[in-house]
């Protein structure tokens, strides 16, 4: 990894604690996500943050919920393990499945089906009729832009194209997308809506008067900023939340340094013979490809590394190069 990308360790630390101790913490670190929203005591947040999200799918209120196991554990071997952030059941039988995403990995409409289609199979009992099948939702809270609509809350299901015809409600999915709300423009707290409360809380840009007026106003949300209080106080959780931001800001500096190395491996295929695979197609599209051809493959290669948490031989490849090739022949890339 090259200085210029990464600051010291001991500055990122500070920047970390500075943000903290003025309450702009990361809301969507998995962590204080998972500390926050998927522990019994403080089901009554999950429960109310689930209501406003949906609500009008659901056509009720939820009253209760059953947390259940967050690793999915493969029915084949050679399948491959799910871990949820949050997952539970509702006391109307229905499974919901929220989960928080940061970086964008380029696959979450991908990951988003197969989430939600792995808690619609998981939801049918051995040996029970198809009908009796539990319904899957899933929530995606994103801290980036994915879909082309303007609203930051988007909702897909399985319909007929043409007429609209639902063929069935068993599985939905809901992104939520903290980027579109916040270039929605500034609103005084009062005139929030229910949903836009909770997206000022995952946003967490709002001044300590602004927290102020929605604690007061948001029971629910005045107890989230409370459990991160809590959270921030045990000296564990305290410490595994700035590793984990740490290894975010590490990531990100990966792929920025894998996008310039990219475009410098580009440039010399460009140069050279077009595009590494052959495609002779001029100086000026050969780079553009060879551009392309670097991104992507290293983008893949920090994708797989990062799902398995081996973060520090992403380090090691972005600085050896022979370990780089030898990492893209062991994943095919």
């Amino acid at each position: 990894m090259t200085e210029h990308t990464k600051t010291d360790s001991k500055d990122r630390i500070e920047k970390i604690q500075k943000e903290i101790d003025s309450d702009h913490f990361n809301t969507m670190n998995d962590l204080l996500f998972k500390f926050t929203f998927g522990r019994e005591e403080r089901k009554h947040i999950t429960i109310d943050f689930l209501n406003t999200v949906l609500r009008k799918s659901l056509g009720h209120l939820i009253k209760d919920i059953t947390f259940i196991p967050t690793e999915q554990i493969p029915q084949n071997e050679a399948d491959k393990t799910s871990l949820f952030d949050v997952a539970c059941e509702l006391d109307t039988g229905e499974h919901v499945d929220v989960e928080v995403q940061v970086i964008n990995h380029k696959n979450m409409r991908q990951r988003a089906m197969m989430y939600c289609a792995e808690m619609y199979v998981n939801g049918l009992p051995a040996g029970e009729d198809y009908r009796n099948a539990h319904h899957a939702l899933t929530i995606n809270i994103l801290a980036f832009t994915l879909l082309p609509q303007k609203s930051p809350h988007a909702v897909y299901s399985m319909n007929n194209l043409e007429s609209g015809d639902v063929l069935d409600k068993g599985m939905e999915v809901h992104f939520l997308e903290i980027p579109k709300f916040l270039r929605a423009g500034k609103k005084a707290i009062m005139d929030l809506t229910k949903l836009e409360r909770w997206l000022s809380y995952f946003a967490n840009r709002l001044s300590r008067q602004e927290k102020k007026e929605l604690t007061m106003l948001d029971p629910a949300i005045s107890d989230a900023y409370d459990a991160a209080r809590i959270f921030f106080q045990n000296e564990e959780e305290h410490m595994n939340y700035i590793k984990r931001e740490i290894d975010l800001m590490d990531y990100r500096a990966d792929i920025q340094d894998a996008e310039e190395r990219g475009e410098k491996r580009g440039e010399k295929r460009g140069e050279k013979r077009g595009e590494e695979r052959g495609i002779k197609i001029g100086e000026e599209r050969g780079e553009e490809r060879g551009i392309k051809i670097g991104e992507k493959r290293l983008l893949r290669l920090m994708q797989l590394l990062t799902a398995q948490n081996r973060n520090d031989e992403i380090a090691r490849a972005m600085t050896d190069e022979a370990y780089l090739q030898e990492l893209y022949r062991a994943y095919s890339i």
